[in-house]
Formats: structure tokens, C-alpha cells, sequence
């Protein structure tokens, strides 16, 4: 993707944001050039964040980190995610599983790249359909939903989206250090421009994507 691709990019959804009536900076820089992760690496992540969402709502954490194991997906886990899973339930702090349930979003934004859902709204909430589109390990389903996913949507379609939430978790920051009250929420958008940061730049694993604004 062209410096000149990107620009023209970043002038459109500047233009979106307008139109929505949210605040920006014309001097937030254009976004680098994507360096896009493998299909088979995305699902990966998907699966074990599909996988650890389960312990935010009280699975055993020893089932959880057994299915992971049986489904070969310990390479795709990040070294917090490793750490979790060396616990038990009453050792994980109100911090993990709060994290552990913000993954619904990053998820949701995977999702969306995938083509298992069609939009991915800023203001709109993980979709009801979510759990029925995911394996469902409490009924002892495979990996099977994640693992038949065959395509991702062109590079041009995920570098806007996440240039999009960039700009727009810029727009929710400075709202928060205005003490104001942004008419979206930051945390969603901080997990769904993770999640597509990550998928963005192969060289950064999980725990250590650049977030800032």
C-alpha cells in the first residue's frame, strides 16, 4: 500500500469522523504501511481468545488451558495468557478477568476480519449472535467454526477500519483527559484497535502492541 493510498485514507475517514460529529486532529500522523499476519495465524489467536473469554465467566481454568492443548493452539497463546493458565480460579486478580472479558471485543473486531460478521460499528456492543457464530467449548464442540474460516478482507478494507479506530480512540482520550464523557465507549474501541493493530504488524506479539495516540 502507497504513502499516497494511505493518505487518502486517512482524508476519508477524517472526513467520517466529521460527519459524526466527533472531535480530531488533522496532525495525527498517516498510519504505517500494514504488514499483514496469515489467516492461519489470526485464527490461531482467535481460537484461544474464544477459548480464555470462557474463564472471565467462570469456567475451570484447567478445562480451559486442556482444550487448548488438545486443540494444538499453545504456540498462538502470549506469555500473559501463559501465565493465567498456570492458576487457579481464586488466584486470578479482578484485573485478569476483567481483561479476559474485554477480549469480546478484540475478538468481535477479528471477527469482522474474518467475514463472520459485516460491520463493526464504534457505538454498537459485540452482536447477541456472537457465542453462536464461535465453538462452543460448554458443549464440548471442536475448533471447527474458527479453523473453516477461509478468507480475510482485503488490505485496503482492514487498514481503513483500523485507521478508523485510531483516530477515534484518539477522539476518546482527549475526551477523557477533558473529563468529558465521549459519546463512545474508549474500552471498546481500545480492544477492537488492538486486535487489528495485531493483526496489522507481524512483528509485534500480543502483549506488546503499541496503542498510543
Amino acid at each position: 500500500m502507497t504513502e499516497a493510498q494511505r493518505i487518502h485514507i486517512k482524508e476519508e475517514n477524517i472526513a467520517r469522523i466529521r460527519d459524526k460529529g466527533y472531535r480530531f486532529i488533522e496532525w495525527l500522523p498517516v498510519m504505517e504501511a500494514p504488514a499483514m499476519r496469515s489467516l492461519s495465524d489470526i485464527k490461531g489467536r482467535m481460537s484461544v481468545m474464544n477459548a480464555l473469554i470462557n474463564i472471565s465467566f467462570e469456567a475451570p481454568v484447567k478445562i480451559i488451558k486442556d482444550w487448548i492443548s488438545q486443540s494444538g493452539l499453545d504456540a498462538h497463546l502470549s506469555e500473559w495468557e501463559k501465565a493465567v493458565l498456570e492458576k487457579k480460579e481464586e488466584e486470578l486478580s479482578n484485573v485478569e478477568f476483567n481483561t479476559l472479558r474485554w477480549y469480546l471485543e478484540g475478538l468481535w473486531a477479528l471477527m469482522w476480519a474474518t467475514q463472520m460478521i459485516d460491520s463493526l460499528e464504534e457505538k454498537e456492543w459485540c452482536g447477541d449472535e456472537m457465542a453462536t457464530l464461535l465453538p462452543n467449548l460448554e458443549e464440548g464442540e471442536t475448533n471447527q467454526k474458527i479453523e473453516a474460516l477461509s478468507a480475510l478482507r482485503t488490505e485496503a478494507e482492514l487498514y481503513t477500519m483500523l485507521d478508523y479506530y485510531y483516530r477515534i480512540h484518539w477522539y476518546c482520550v482527549d475526551e477523557r483527559i477533558k473529563e468529558n464523557e465521549a459519546p463512545v465507549n474508549e474500552g471498546l474501541v481500545y480492544e477492537r484497535r488492538k486486535a487489528l493493530e495485531w493483526l496489522m504488524n507481524k512483528d509485534v506479539d500480543w502483549d506488546h502492541v503499541e496503542m498510543g495516540t
